[in-house]
């Protein structure tokens, strides 16, 4: 995955999950509560991104 997918896909966990960071830290800070409606909506956007960068190529 390139830096570019990668940013995308932490701006959509920051806006969409309330998640600070995608990064491993090995603490309970790992484990969020998220609401399943929110994960359907981060579901959305990422496939979204698929679908553009895709027809990039």
């Amino acid at each position: 995955m390139n830096k570019k997918t990668e940013q995308a896909l932490e701006t959509i966990a920051q806006k969409t999950l309330l998640i600070d960071t995608l990064k491993t830290r090995n603490t309970s800070e790992d484990f969020e509560e998220v609401a399943v409606w929110q994960v359907k909506k981060a579901l959305e956007q990422a496939y979204q991104l698929g679908l553009k960068q895709g027809q990039k190529q």
